[in-house]
């Protein structure tokens, strides 16, 4: 890309240079410098010179320079020679060398130079290759400003050259050409502005995407009000304010072919790293209008509704719409093989662990019941409703069934509304009867309430079997299918099963030898519960202690959460050290690490090191000089074999001491 202007930061500096390097073309690009070194150098007289609006070079040389270089000349001479073409005129029009030209008009000045004297040494350019022998010379001597690259871009382009021409010419990929070029067609006041440093390279290429000057201008100074120094982002942002991605769904819906046919332009970012492409957003909503009216009259004609009507939005219930619309398609009558489908995909939902097939289950059932909705829209329905053809939330929306309201249909709803008022003035309303604790102030009561909590608590407190009964029966309505009737549940306490986040979690998933045996121990427990157990928990006094145990660890045991969160990059200490050494558990019984779900997601170094925790130091040297899939999968087979498990998947053993270390902690934690 062109040189990043000075007033870009340095982080969009860095990065725009990196995405906008130019791609040479080594051998056309030597095959211009050939052309320029072969030519022969002229002497030619200083009044035979003349400044050339051929030249790129837009930032010119201060007076002090200017008479810097003057002196450098009567020092040593002139070190590298101009580049000129020659003019109708006869004089030789310099594009490349204007400082040096100026510098000599100085010693002519100063009587140090003859004028008339050929002396001056200049290359001639044939009049095609004027810009860019000067674009290449320019560059040699002192970096290009963007605007002086971008202006030599557009002079190419103007001499009728393409971007694959001009990219051979010089040595540029196309995309760097288009690039340059789509910056040439800028404001003139916004080239002049970069070339003065008042505006970056960044905020001008995202101008690019507003289509006139006008509006580039606009963007510009609303955006120079409102933000002073206005972010990339937000620039952009204001550009494409009228525009519309042609990934956005109402695009995708009108085509693009129909939006091209239409007149539409497409204005395509160059710059993004995603290659965004915009379209006219008020076009595209133009044809959207038109689209849903072709599409209201197709389905009408297709499924014989009465009229078809069409807008932005969707019908509603409610409002505007309630006074003058009904939705009134008939109810689904389903067959019986539609009910037993529905009744089957229902069942899945509730198996499912996973949203992605809740959702698939759940429209094949909407699928079902629609179809037979439009079963029960005879012809004579639809010739006297209607359909109604929407956009709304980016999508395309169909409404059928629809009544609009007559006067008679007002005059009837109007007429069943009073019915029913009257209805409701004769029905006899029941009130729940007062108990006798609502005689009393609510303080007295909340405190009476409080003193007998007090005593039943003491008084089950003596009373462990009625307890543990309590809370078995409370643990069993938070974790057993049942249906919710008028219970009182006096014992505050509930677990809950986060089975289905850990079988989703977990490698082993469903088919984890773990979660298959919860399964099975679910079914056996709820094949014993008796009917209406949810009711009151007193069923359970009759059970045996070894029996109401049973059910009560199993209830406990799914309230078990030992999953461990990295926080500011330190994982959490396990919670299960503790349970599982008093359950003397060994995860061997139930988990062994494979090639997929552990080994697989290693370092083939950290496969080296498990080898070695097994004792097999010598095969790890081997095994880490396999590709990672094949030490994974062999890692799986041998180390299984020596019963093998992560380190930190293994509670951690205390450390015994002798009585002497002991005696010596104790002695320094009492002299701390």
């Amino acid at each position: 890309m062109v040189a990043t202007n000075t007033t870009a930061s340095k982080t969009n500096k860095s990065r725009r240079n990196k995405k906008s390097e130019p791609t040479t073309a080594p051998a056309t690009d030597q095959t211009l410098s050939q052309l320029l070194a072969v030519l022969p150098v002229q002497q030619i007289a200083y009044t035979r010179l003349s400044a050339s609006d051929l030249n790129v070079r837009l930032i010119k040389h201060t007076d002090k320079e200017v008479e810097e270089l003057a002196d450098s000349i009567a020092a040593v001479g002139i070190l590298q020679n101009l580049v000129g073409v020659e003019q109708p005129d006869g004089t030789i029009g310099i594009v490349a060398g204007e400082g040096r030209r100026r510098a000599l008009g100085v010693l002519v000045v100063r009587g140090s130079v003859d004028a008339e004297f050929p002396f001056v040494p200049v290359k001639v350019v044939p009049l095609d290759l004027a810009v860019a022998a000067s674009m290449t010379e320019n560059g040699k001597h002192k970096i290009m400003h963007p605007a002086e690259q971008i202006v030599g871009f557009r002079n190419l382009e103007r001499e009728g050259r393409t971007p694959s021409q001009i990219g051979a010419l010089l040595g540029y990929a196309p995309r760097h050409v288009q690039r340059c070029l789509k910056l040439a067609n800028l404001a003139p006041s916004l080239l002049d502005a970069l070339a003065r440093d008042e505006i970056t390279l960044e905020h001008c290429e995202a101008l690019t995407l507003a289509d006139s000057h006008e509006r580039q201008e606009q963007v510009w100074k609303e955006a120079v009000e409102q933000h002073r120094t206005p972010s990339v982002h937000t620039l952009r942002k204001m550009a494409t304010d009228d525009k519309m991605a042609i990934s956005h769904p109402m695009f995708v819906f009108v085509g693009e072919e129909a939006y091209l046919a239409a007149g539409g332009h497409l204005t395509a970012d160059l710059f993004s790293d995603k290659d965004s492409t915009f379209a006219d957003a008020a076009l595209v909503k133009s044809l959207l209008t038109g689209k849903l009216t072709v599409t209201a009259a197709r389905i009408r004609q297709e499924q014989g509704w009465g009229w078809a009507e069409f807008r932005m939005t969707e019908l509603s219930g409610h409002g505007e719409d309630k006074e003058l619309y009904r939705f009134a398609m008939p109810a689904a009558v389903l067959t019986d093989d539609e009910q037993r489908r529905i009744d089957e995909l229902e069942n899945a939902i509730e198996d499912c662990s996973s949203y992605d097939d809740q959702y698939e289950f759940q429209q094949q059932i909407d699928d079902i019941r629609i179809e037979a909705k439009y079963r029960e829209a005879t012809p004579e329905f639809r010739a006297k409703h209607g359909v109604w053809v929407s956009w709304d939330n980016g999508n395309f929306q169909v409404q059928p069934g629809i009544r609009k309201l007559t006067d008679e249909d007002r005059a009837q709803e109007e007429q069943e509304r009073e019915a029913r008022q009257t209805q409701d003035n004769n029905v006899i309303t029941y009130t729940t009867p007062e108990t006798p604790a609502d005689a009393y102030p609510a303080t007295l009561v909340k405190a009476m309430s409080a003193e007998r909590t007090l005593a039943v608590q003491a008084e089950l407190a003596g009373r462990p079997d009625v307890s543990v009964a309590l809370l078995t029966w409370t643990l069993c309505l938070g974790l057993f299918e049942r249906s919710y009737g008028q219970r009182s549940e006096p014992l505050k306490a509930s677990v809950t099963s986060n089975q289905y986040l850990l079988a989703s979690l977990a490698p082993s998933g469903d088919e984890g030898k773990a979660l298959l045996s919860l399964k099975v121990q679910r079914e056996a427990f709820q094949a014993t519960l008796p009917e209406n157990w949810h009711l009151d928990f007193t069923w359970l006094l009759s059970w045996s202690a070894e029996q109401v145990c049973a059910l009560l660890g199993f209830c406990a045991a799914h309230g078990i959460n030992g999953i461990q969160e990295r926080l500011y990059n330190r994982t959490e200490r396990s919670e299960l050290d503790g349970l599982e050494a008093a359950l003397d558990f060994d995860l061997r019984k139930w988990w062994q690490p494979d090639a997929t779900s552990y080994f697989g997601k290693l370092k083939i170094s950290q496969i080296g090191k498990a080898y070695e925790e097994a004792g097999m130091a010598e095969r790890a040297r081997e095994v880490v000089k396999l590709k990672r899939r094949d030490a994974a999968a062999a890692a799986a087979d041998e180390l299984s074999v020596k019963g093998w498990l992560p380190d930190w998947m293994v509670r951690t053993q205390p450390v015994e001491l002798d009585e002497t270390e002991l005696t010596e902690t104790d002695h320094t934690d009492h002299a701390a």
